[in-house]
């Protein structure tokens, strides 16, 4: 029995640099749906010593999932905040890590 898997980016509002959108992708898969930045903030900013430290530390503030390998991450529940919530908060988060791991660069 194949699952439907429906999949769509969207723009957030935020901007990683003016022109450089962050976006995010939906991916709706049977009855489950999830937002993720696939990684583009790390992609985009690289992974200087203490990157990681700094993505546990917006996942907590911000109330996130992060991959070891740096991807950003939530489901969309029914008992939780709404698909709109969850694409600016994974926004949010994104351009947060982007901005916090060009510092310790710097």
């Amino acid at each position: 029995m194949a699952v439907a898997v429906e999949e769509r980016t969207v723009e957030t509002g935020f901007e990683y640099v003016p022109g450089d959108p962050v976006r995010v992708r939906i991916v709706h898969r049977d009855r489950r749906t999830r937002v993720t930045d696939d990684g583009r903030a790390v992609e985009r900013a690289g992974r200087p010593a203490g990157w990681r430290e700094v993505a546990e530390r917006i996942a907590g503030e911000v109330v996130v999932n992060v991959s070891r390998h740096g991807v950003i991450s939530l489901p969309v529940s029914r008992c939780g905040p709404g698909l709109e919530a969850v694409v600016q908060r994974i926004g949010e988060a994104s351009l947060a890590l982007y901005q916090e791991i060009l510092e310790l660069d710097g």
